[in-house]
């Protein structure tokens, strides 16, 4: 024979404000105000001999994109034929996500935090 009170607890949790803030439009817009951030970040870093590469620059939500093969040759240095050494612009260079300080990347996260309106 045992000697003791049994019980049940009911839990209810309502989940509907992390639904709204995890939803899909909520985690596009985290999206697109951490690439935003990233490409104004960035914009010095990258090649500017024209201003082409720069003015053409735009975000998408996840990404930034630069124009056409010319964006993607300076950024990785190399069109597959001339490997790109030197640069018009002082700081300027391939790999220009790489150059930006490493507690700006960490700011990106909490601009995408804030658009998303959890803090």
């Amino acid at each position: 024979m045992s000697v003791g009170a049994t019980f049940s607890v009911n839990v209810n949790v309502n989940f509907s404000v992390l639904d709204r803030k995890f939803s899909e439009a909520s985690l596009k817009k985290g999206e697109l105000a951490m690439a935003n951030q990233a490409m104004m970040d960035m914009e010095q870093f990258v090649p500017m001999r024209s201003g082409r590469l720069r003015s053409g620059a735009h975000a998408k939500p996840g990404e930034v994109i630069y124009p056409g093969p010319y964006g993607r040759a300076h950024f990785y240095g190399t069109n597959g034929i001339v490997v790109f050494r030197k640069y018009t612009t002082p700081g300027t260079g391939k790999r220009w996500d790489k150059r930006v300080p490493k507690g700006t990347v960490r700011e990106w996260g909490v601009v995408a935090i804030k658009a998303m309106g959890i803090q």
